[in-house]
């Protein structure tokens, strides 16, 4: 959860957190970052969407207090269509399951 105290907020706090966050998942060689906000917390998704992040589904009535979300994903690696079909099974190999 990331949140800023009032008096600091406009000041770009939380903009500098996520964008600190970020870089430190990139530099572990994340994929992809997925969070969830309440959709009624426009700052919030306003930030996130500002930085990259998508909406990828909304989670009705997914908070306690019976507000739904929104899940939004931030890709960090470009997957290469092309390169996808090397990860694909071969039907030569044992696979043990």
């Amino acid at each position: 959860m990331l949140a800023v105290s009032a008096p600091f907020r406009g000041q770009k706090v939380a903009t500098s957190l996520v964008e600190k966050a970020i870089d430190a998942m990139a530099q572990k060689n994340a994929d992809e970052i997925v969070l969830e906000t309440e959709e009624t917390n426009v700052p919030a998704m306003r930030l996130y969407e500002r930085l990259g992040f998508l909406r990828s589904k909304k989670l009705h009535r997914y908070y306690l207090n019976g507000n739904s979300a929104y899940r939004l994903v931030l890709l960090l690696k470009h997957i290469d269509p092309d390169a996808a079909a090397d990860y694909a099974l071969d039907d030569d190999k044992d696979y043990i399951m």
